[in-house]
């Protein structure tokens, strides 16, 4: 197996060389991370809580759902790196600590797994030989995260990667501040976020944002919500109703469902206007059927066979859920005459799946994620790896570990000590990884280049491509 594994420096795509490793060997390297060290320990109290209940996972940090081994050729850093700040102080065996909470046992423990895999194969690929990776189980709850929090702290580990919950980056924002210590959350809530505190899940606000904008510039200027009512689909409406002041589209309709509901028709024919319509056209019918001329009786002919007698009042839909909620609501619109063929449908990188395709109504719709050029060559190797499809959050483990050793194997090269302050996290050139290119902003929040794909029968396809760069930030 060889390939050429494309990853990341301050915004920079840095190519690394080849080379032919058997498959034993990738495994066993893998695991024991070549001359790194990673490791792991289960906090004393973080499986033993009699009463704790563990976190769900917010809609869209759902975990449902190649890079090969190389080896680096020599190569002159970018340019962007040599303004990283860093200490005078040379340093010559020190090493380099980074904490790693993940949940490891409890209801959450095969995605934490999962994340620890694509965490090892970044610093197979990426890392130095002075950086150890710490990691700590959390058990998916927040008393777990502040146990395994605190044994970190007593590592003195220089930086911190997870957790995956909102309310575990709650629990351990306290200790982290306390001790000056740089956290990249693996959440998506920017509630969380600031101080120290980074958010590297992908935000709804995000994604409802890139695609209405490119919606909007293909003339799409009227458009319709129809969301869960849900504290994530009530995220989307915030997002979008902000979005919309002063911008070249607005809201003509908002409507909330159920997800739970299994019979969501009348509400999809409520946002469908269903009711209205069909009256307009009987009206219109009846009208002409009052005139009795020649041309009226050709018009009630043209509308032969048809239910409304207009469009709604939108051009187009968002639909911010999936799954089996998805595939109830997209042939119920579609039923009620919101044809797709004239409404655009619109989602989220929920919809990140080519099986939503087989679903007609789907087909030509639009959502926002990140770019699959990277993910799909990496969910090769995972599978060949450790025999089963990744779940898609793996990649923020990827990236983020590999941001981690990246800042650290620069730090080795030059004698220096490694610095994760926030000058450094929050560079405006961003970095690039699986999901493309990222920058962290220093309130906490992250920003994503995203693409515009479109569901197809089986198959995914790029619409509109993801930015390789990030336009200057304004102050």
């Amino acid at each position: 197996m060889s390939s050429t594994l494309a990853t990341f420096l301050s915004g920079y795509l840095v190519v690394w060389g080849r080379r032919v490793v058997t498959l034993p060997v990738i495994v066993v390297v893998t695991l024991l991370v070549s001359a790194c060290q990673t490791t792991m320990k289960t906090g004393p109290d973080a499986t033993a809580e009699k009463t704790t209940v563990e976190e769900t996972v917010a809609d869209n940090e759902s975990v449902d759902d190649s890079l090969e081994p190389i080896e680096p050729e020599v190569i002159e850093e970018p340019s962007a790196f040599s303004d990283i700040p860093t200490e005078t102080v040379i340093i010559s065996e020190q090493r380099t600590k980074v904490g790693f909470l993940l949940p490891l046992s409890g209801r959450h423990k095969e995605v934490g797994q999962a994340l620890l895999n694509a965490a090892q194969l970044a610093l197979f690929d990426v890392s130095g030989e002075k950086f150890d990776l710490v990691v700590r189980d959390t058990a998916g709850t927040p008393t777990g995260a502040k146990t395994a929090m605190e044994s970190l702290l007593s590592e003195k580990v220089e930086l911190v990667i997870g957790p995956l919950f909102a309310t575990s980056v709650s629990a351990i924002t306290p200790l982290a501040r306390s001790a000056g210590i740089n956290v990249l959350s693996f959440s998506n809530d920017q509630a969380v976020a600031g101080d120290g505190i980074y958010v590297l899940g992908l935000t709804p606000e995000e994604q409802i944002r890139r695609v209405v904008e490119y919606s909007a510039a293909q003339g799409i200027r009227k458009i319709a919500i129809f969301a869960p009512d849900t504290g994530y689909g009530r995220r989307i409406v915030s997002s979008l109703q902000i979005q919309s002041y002063g911008a070249s589209f607005e809201i003509s309709r908002l409507g909330f469902f159920n997800p739970n509901d299994p019979d969501l028709t009348d509400e999809v024919k409520a946002i469908a206007a269903y009711d209205q319509r069909h009256q307009a056209l009987l009206s219109h019918k009846a009208n002409l059927k009052s005139r009795g001329d020649a041309a009226s009786r050709k018009a009630l002919r043209r509308l032969k066979g048809r239910d409304t007698f207009s469009p709604p009042d939108y051009q187009a839909i968002v639909i911010p859920t999936s799954g089996k909620t998805l595939l109830a609501v997209a042939p119920l619109l579609n039923y009620f005459d919101v044809d797709p063929g004239q409404v655009k449908y619109l989602g989220t990188a929920l919809w990140n799946n080519p099986k939503l395709g087989r679903e007609p109504a789907l087909v030509g719709s639009w959502y926002a994620a990140p770019s699959p050029e990277h993910w799909d060559s990496f969910n090769d190797r995972y599978k060949v790896l450790y025999g089963k499809v990744p779940p898609r959050i793996v990649s923020l483990a990827y990236d983020s570990v590999a941001l981690a050793a990246v800042i650290a194997r620069q730090a080795e090269s030059q004698s220096v000590a490694v610095n994760y302050s926030q000058s450094v996290l929050t560079n405006t050139q961003g970095f690039s990884g699986l999901d493309g290119v990222f920058r962290l902003h220093a309130d906490g929040r992250s920003e994503r280049g995203l693409a515009i794909l479109t569901l197809e029968r089986d198959l995914i396809n790029v619409v509109d491509p993801a930015p390789t760069t990030f336009a200057p930030l304004v102050n």
